[in-house]
């Protein structure tokens, strides 16, 4: 088994989030303010950024770092 890059972990931290909050990605895109694209981006190659990092944990109302933690199915 390959181990997931931080970048992928939160990635698929957001896909949790997405799938425990909003019925679809295009509908937390639009209350995010963001394309559905580039959510689409960030859950499937994963996020490199820190500060969308902090936006989008802000937004969850998480700590930035549990973006980072192992996955699990509640954040």
């Amino acid at each position: 088994m390959t181990e997931l890059s931080p970048k992928k972990i939160a990635g698929e931290n957001l896909r949790l989030l997405i799938n425990q909050n909003y019925p679809n990605q295009a509908e937390f895109a639009y209350e995010f303010g963001a394309v559905e694209k580039t959510i689409s981006r960030y859950v499937n190659d994963g996020i490199n950024k820190l500060d969308t990092i902090q936006e989008l944990a802000h937004f969850f109302g998480v700590e930035y770092i549990d973006f980072f933690k192992p996955i699990e199915k509640e954040l």
